[in-house]
């Protein structure tokens, strides 16, 4: 009998954690992308009728090391779309908080939005890849009562009286879309080398 309850006690023990393992994945709210990187070529000599040699070698994967250094000079460069803060390397990781200026289209919108979008970008760099993610995006109006909060809920954080649901809706449209400008300038930045000078204020 004890050796029975024992087994039935395991197997729920295990359901439960396969379950709250499942929401863990269903509840994670992120954009997430791997992307492959490539040496660059090295220099070759000309032959000497000035033709280029063939590279017979394999492509090889970029460096982890340099894949890093582009991930935090992409951290470092300004922009005129939006700002970066906080920025962080931790082992083989760059993260920083990218925050957009929100302003509603509309010329006498039925709530006080305009505010920022934030969103936070991590980049994992890897032996021949990188994994970007964007996540924690969220609306915060000036005026905190019309703050909607996490764009992937389906009521603001203020509550639909407040913040309209046609409202919300354009605002959570426009949030996706600025993290789409940025992953688009993250790509960009990355297939420039990390020995080109960056305009930051650092030196």
């Amino acid at each position: 009998m004890k050796l029975t309850s024992l087994f039935y006690a395991f197997v729920i023990l295990l359901s439960v954690n396969r379950l709250s393992a499942q929401e863990a994945k269903t509840d994670e709210k992120k954009i997430q992308e791997v992307i492959t990187m490539m040496a660059d070529p090295l220099p070759s000599t000309p032959n000497a009728d000035g033709s280029l040699p063939v590279d017979t070698n394999p492509p090889k994967g970029m460096a982890a090391s340099e894949i890093l250094k582009r991930a935090v000079n992409f951290v470092k460069i300004e922009s005129k779309k939006y700002t970066k803060g906080s920025g962080v390397t931790t082992g083989s990781k760059a993260e920083c908080v990218v925050t957009f200026v929100y302003k509603p289209k509309e010329l006498n919108p039925t709530a006080d939005v305009q505010g920022t979008i934030t969103m936070h970008l991590s980049v994992d760099a890897k032996e021949g890849k990188y994994r970007y993610t964007i996540s924690k995006i969220n609306h915060n109006a000036k005026n905190a009562e019309f703050s909607g909060g996490d764009v992937y809920s389906e009521v603001p954080k203020c509550g639909s009286m407040k913040l309209p649901n046609d409202l919300w809706k354009r605002i959570r449209s426009e949030a996706f879309k600025q993290s789409a400008v940025l992953a688009a300038d993250l790509k960009e930045a990355m297939k420039i080398s990390s020995t080109t000078p960056v305009n930051s204020d650092e030196w």
